[in-house]
């Protein structure tokens, strides 16, 4: 749903009712599914244009999601499933009706869009079926059968859910849970009240403008009072306990760990009790206990301490502890990491260098103790973009140019001049608007001229690089030993000039996303980073090309270094990856970066 461009909406009809007809049929969930079935009867087919451009022949201002397919397919025939029942359900709740047809609606909703799967799913369905019927007994025995809008049987419906009744199966078991009702002051040997902080009980009534009750001097005798009501409901609870009664709230801040009072009820009794039994100083101390805030509190696995604790893989992580305890008291230390061996069957890349330098910390974990601390990005965006910012234009734009540089090299060595390639990006943004990627009607219109202004320009730059070299160089082999350490990767693509020029060296072109200079026109040296890496390990194995980068504002290029200065560099690298390894590092490359003496190991660029 979120690759389809799935945002918020049923459809371009069910947006109009509310107002927001402007907005189209884009990142509805109807255009999302339309993509899908498209992608999936295409099969991600892709046709080669009049100008050369491969792409994914679109239907009706439809650009196909081909990432639908194989037995992936049946989650969209499930989509679709659902959101014909949606559109049913939403083509009925405009039309108002009696209270007999709401009845015949809500439960034909609730048969076709929830299926229970255990017992207490199974109940709460069978709540809604009773207070549905009695909903309706009432609207009959009342004879009412006027038609009425969808949010007044929505009212009565889930307001009959939600009322206590005095039918209801209390006893269920062993241990019932339940709300304080009047009447329910059964005898139990252990009664357990939760909750009962500050504020929270005695219940706070909300307060309703029509509600003449709570209006200053319209209180009469016989009219109910909520913390009258609630007071009334404790005592009976406190009767009802025959052995032990349990009372528990929240002691303690959750932020700043400060002390917080109970319910002034409970407060109320705390007091009576220190007032009745004066001659023993310690009946409330002895009678109250703290819990820690955290489960794994150490308080908890002490041999004698007053808390216990339920939580199994807390009280194995303290026996673990407790086992590595010495005989003269000291805690054995915690085994260390066996030294980093370098496996020379499996060499160093320059992408892993370049991680490493970047993030020193991350790379230990990833490829000494294949730990990953990656973010659960599982939410589905419903949010309707207004403007592309941060990550999401990142993205969009090295998609741009890729499919650019994509389309250019399937021209086959075609000249292309400028307007060619104003028509390529054209097209391609034109197809981002088509999957929803770009922001609605006129705000759409903007960010697309924006995003062609801020592309274009790094795009006509690689074209002319690409023009003056367009033939391929074989690909150099890189590999550097040192320390046990063994990098080993390839150099690839090179270009070379259409004819031979003497000294002029092979070419490594990069596009990159970003900017590569700042506001105050300086060299962003942290985005060069990768460019760094790939000239020190060329030259340090020999290797004699040279490089540019073009980012979105500037083009960089970036000449050979002496290959004694690069060899010691990449010695030095290499060094520190494998002390990297043993443990981490504490600096990544950025913070590390204002210490760096500027000069050192520095390759030569030049800003064209």
């Amino acid at each position: 749903m979120a690759g389809a461009g799935i945002r918020w909406g049923l459809s371009d009809a069910q947006r109009s009712s509310l107002g927001l007809a402007a907005c189209g049929d884009h990142n509805s969930a109807w255009f999302g599914l339309r993509r899908m079935l498209l992608g999936y009867a295409t099969g991600g087919r892709s046709i080669t244009a009049d100008n050369g451009m491969q792409q994914t022949p679109a239907w009706r201002e439809i650009e196909p999601y081909d990432e639908v397919g194989g037995l992936d397919a049946e989650l969209a025939g499930v989509l679709a499933a659902v959101l014909e029942r949606l559109m049913r359900w939403w083509n009925d709740a405009l039309q108002d009706a009696q209270p007999d047809v709401w009845a015949q609606r809500l439960r034909q909703l609730a048969q076709d869009m929830f299926a229970p799967q255990d017992d207490v799913e199974q109940a709460l369905l069978d709540g809604l079926e009773q207070s549905l019927a009695r909903w309706q007994e009432a609207c009959d025995q009342a004879g009412y059968a006027q038609p009425i809008p969808l949010a007044v049987a929505q009212e009565a419906w889930l307001q009959a859910l939600e009322q206590p009744s005095l039918e209801q199966r209390f006893r269920a078991g062993g241990v019932t849970f339940a709300t304080p009702m009047p009447m329910r002051a059964i005898p139990f040997e252990v009664v357990c009240l939760l909750g009962m902080n500050d504020g929270d009980y005695p219940r706070r009534a909300t307060r309703n403008d029509f509600d003449l009750m709570q209006q200053s001097g319209q209180y009469r005798p016989g009219d109910r009072a909520r913390r009258d009501h609630d007071r009334q409901l404790m005592l009976e609870a406190v009767l009802s306990a025959r052995r032990t009664l349990y009372i528990s709230w929240a002691g303690h801040h959750v932020r700043d760990n400060s002390e917080q009072p109970p319910s002034v009820l409970v407060s109320q009794l705390r007091e009576y009790l220190a007032a009745g039994w004066q001659g023993e100083s310690d009946l409330l101390q002895e009678r109250t206990w703290s819990h820690p805030l955290q489960p794994f509190s150490r308080r908890y696995f002490e041999a004698d301490s007053k808390v216990h604790t339920y939580a199994r893989e807390w009280r194995a992580a303290h026996a673990q502890m407790q086992m590595q305890v010495q005989p003269g008291g000291a805690v054995a230390a915690v085994p260390e990491v066996p030294p980093f061996v370098p496996d020379a069957q499996v060499p160093l890349t320059v992408a892993q260098l370049t991680q490493f330098v970047r993030n020193p910390a991350k790379a230990f974990f990833r490829q000494r103790l294949s730990v990953y601390f990656e973010e659960d990005d599982s939410a589905v965006p419903d949010d309707e973009v207004f403007q592309l910012e941060g990550l999401q234009a990142y993205g969009l734009v090295q998609t741009l140019q890729q499919q650019f540089v994509a389309d250019w090299e399937a021209r086959a060595g075609q000249s292309a001049d400028g307007d060619v390639a104003v028509q390529l990006l054209q097209q391609r943004i034109h197809s981002l608007q088509r999957a929803g990627q770009l922001p609605l009607a006129g705000l759409g219109q903007r960010e697309a001229q924006q995003l062609q202004d801020s592309v274009l320009p790094g795009l006509q730059a690689w074209q002319r690089v690409r023009a003056a070299y367009p033939q391929a160089a074989p690909r150099q082999r890189l590999q550097f030993v040192h320390g046990g350490a063994v990098l080993e990767d390839w150099l690839d693509p090179l270009w070379l000039p259409a004819s031979p020029v003497p000294g002029v060296l092979p070419l490594w072109l990069l596009l990159d996303p970003r900017d590569v200079r700042d506001s105050k026109g300086q060299v962003r040296r942290d985005r060069l980073l990768p460019v760094y890496i790939r000239s020190v390990v060329a030259a340090a194995c020999g290797v004699e090309v040279q490089g540019t980068v073009i980012g979105r504002d500037a083009s960089l290029h970036v000449q050979a270094m002496p290959q004694a200065l690069a060899q010691q560099a990449l010695q030095d690298l290499l060094a520190l990856w494998q002390q990297g390894m043993n443990q981490p590092l504490p600096l990544p490359y950025k913070t590390a970066w204002p210490w760096q003496p500027h000069g050192r190991y520095a390759s030569r660029c030049q800003c064209l």
